[in-house]
């Protein structure tokens, strides 16, 4: 599916001198906060939410952010991702708490909003993100940079074969794997957010979130293990967890898994009580 089916609307919001783009779909039901989303590293609302958002959208009010690299030379912070998030809230939340979801680096992005705005999120999903760049990370993130300045076809291939689960490559065939690595988006943008992944730390932040909580970790997944989440979810006070049998790409290898989670953590929230573990579906 694509996320500019069921009528959805393009506007935008400038910040610090760029324009970010963001899509809302559906219409506000009951006392359902508006769903924020935001998409990872090299993603897009298209690339990332494709099949979550218009299927939400059937349920809810939902927005999608396109994050964009500022005008202002120098390094990619957090901090101006997070102000191109909350400006987007800001003009669409009606000065109500928003519902926000967050994947990979969005999800980093997510939980430093959520921390920041303690009155402004109520509900929090986060798929897939982490805390703190460790060692693992960084030495992927090495191999990611010296590859990007010798061959475009050894890194995509390099972050095809990081991102989705050993049995959902095998199941490809050489075409079906040539046509995903040559849809992997590689610009300046991207550089900058492969740098900033290499420089995360919000471990002072995620104490300070109020929103109730759902951590979703990737059990096969290499760019971010899933002990990543277990950390999010033990550092947040009204958390619960679960896990998708999936790589990183869990919103590509197993989407109707991740909406069922996401859409039944939405419909009720505080369903299962801070602390919980939820069961994973059986893969």
């Amino acid at each position: 599916m694509n996320p500019n089916d069921h009528n959805r609307s393009t506007d935008s919001v400038f910040v610090d001198g760029t324009e970010v783009p963001y899509y809302a779909a559906g219409a506000s039901q009951g006392d359902r906060p508006v769903l924020v989303m935001v998409h990872g590293s090299t993603g897009s609302t298209d690339s990332h939410y494709g099949y979550l958002f218009p299927m939400l959208a059937f349920r809810q009010r939902v927005v999608s952010i396109d994050l964009r690299q500022p005008a202002q030379d120098g390094a990619l912070t957090l901090t101006q991702l997070v102000r191109q998030v909350g400006a987007v809230i800001d003009r669409v939340s009606g000065g109500k708490p928003v519902s926000l979801m967050g994947y990979s680096l969005g999800a980093v992005v997510a939980a430093a909003v959520a921390a920041e705005r303690p009155d402004g999120v109520r509900n929090l999903m986060l798929v897939a993100g982490w805390m703190k760049t460790d060692a693992h990370q960084q030495l992927r993130n090495g191999i990611w940079r010296e590859l990007r300045s010798t061959s475009s076809q050894a890194i995509r291939n390099t972050m095809l074969f990081c991102a989705f689960s050993a049995g959902f490559i095998a199941a490809r065939t050489p075409q079906e794997l040539a046509g995903m690595a040559e849809k992997i988006t590689l610009d300046g943008f991207v550089d900058q957010q492969m740098d900033l992944n290499g420089r995360i730390d919000i471990v002072d932040q995620v104490s300070k979130i109020r929103a109730t909580t759902l951590v979703v970790g990737c059990t096969q997944d290499q760019m971010v293990p899933k002990a990543h989440s277990l950390q999010l979810f033990g550092a947040i006070e009204d958390a619960r967890y679960t896990e998708i049998d999936s790589g990183h790409a869990v919103v590509f290898e197993r989407p109707a898994e991740l909406l069922r989670l996401v859409d039944s953590f939405l419909r009720e929230p505080s369903a299962s009580a801070a602390g919980s573990i939820l069961p994973a579906s059986r893969p």
